[in-house]
């Protein structure tokens, strides 16, 4: 490594040390939300601030301040802060937002890592006060526009790698740094300093990007109503005022009455007569029609329907015949 690029990288350190490690306050968190996830692949959840349940984590979720969030094996979760960062969080890990401030002056966001792997990309950060950083029980590792990723094994062994960008690395109990640039990555064990920068050969980077590499979801709702009301909520979502209601029968429709009407009942006898001398008066109807030609079809082809036409012709022909006197 040249001489002037350590020297540079030592200066940035140096710059990086008054943002990076200064003591832990209060940056006037709100409850609002400060990231949204991405994507899931198996199974992440979520555990609020003072909460003791865990509930589960789906694409489009909301995350809020001092959120701690997990995953399962063979599970990874991709989250999108409020300040453009990119948090993913490998399998079987397990995090904490534990501070989070976005102003037009400032830009802070410190995640807890307590176990397992986590990759971070962030965007360049501005003002005084401003820092990005992933603490572990023995590891704070700060930057200003990088990407990296930071291992943790409990209790006590940290492996922090840089892919791009440069990673400035302390155990916070001491006082020496170790700045690490683009592809290298140090060790911090115990209580001990980070350890000296070394190459990371491109197997074991390609080897990690691969387990953290997660690919974001449509930000469209594409699932049908019915899958998603059974998947349950989406956090931060508002939510329907019940479940919908089973469709019943119209009722029908009620008409009231005014006072001093009472409906009445139809006696089942008259309708019985009314009927009857309907029907008389339709079968004198009937029987007044003469019987050739009742109920028959007269057309051009039926031999029957031309007698009858002929016959009521001839029968209507009168023949009158004059003779002068």
């Amino acid at each position: 490594m040249g001489i002037q690029r350590r020297i540079g990288m030592i200066a940035m350190a140096l710059t990086l040390m008054g943002v990076v490690y200064t003591p832990g306050q209060s940056w006037g968190q709100t409850e609002e939300r400060i990231g949204t996830v991405l994507a899931v692949d198996g199974t992440a959840e979520v555990r609020a601030a003072n909460a003791t349940t865990w509930e589960p984590l789906q694409f489009r979720a909301a995350l809020f301040p001092n959120d701690t969030v997990r995953t399962v094996a063979d599970s990874k979760v991709k989250v999108l802060l409020r300040d453009d960062s990119i948090v993913t969080l490998a399998e079987s890990s397990e995090m904490q937002f534990t501070e989070f401030l976005l102003t037009p002056q400032q830009r802070r966001t410190i995640i807890s890592l307590t176990l397992g792997k986590v990759k971070m990309l962030t965007s360049t950060v501005f003002g005084a006060g401003s820092a990005t950083e992933v603490r572990t029980a023995n590891t704070v590792a700060g930057v200003r526009g990088t990407t990296f990723v930071v291992i943790f094994i409990p209790p006590e062994e940290t492996e922090v790698v840089s892919l791009e960008g440069v990673v400035v690395v302390q155990n916070p109990q001491l006082p020496q740094i170790e700045p690490l640039p683009a592809n290298f990555r140090t060790q911090v064990i115990g209580f001990r300093a980070p350890t000296r920068a070394t190459e990371v050969p491109v197997s074991i980077r390609q080897t990690l990007e691969l387990g953290l590499r997660l690919t974001e979801q449509i930000p469209v709702e594409v699932k049908p109503r019915a899958q998603r009301q059974a998947a349950g909520p989406i956090r931060g979502e508002p939510t329907t005022a019940g479940p919908a209601a089973p469709l019943v029968p119209p009722v029908p429709t009620v008409v009231a009455l005014q006072d001093g009407v009472q409906l009445v009942q139809p006696d089942a006898t008259e309708q019985l007569n009314e009927l009857v001398a309907r029907t008389a008066i339709v079968n004198s109807a009937l029987s007044s029609e003469p019987a050739p030609t009742r109920g028959a079809v007269i057309t051009p082809d039926n031999t029957q329907s031309a007698t009858t036409i002929q016959q009521r012709q001839l029968s209507k022909l009168r023949l009158t015949i004059s003779l002068p006197r």
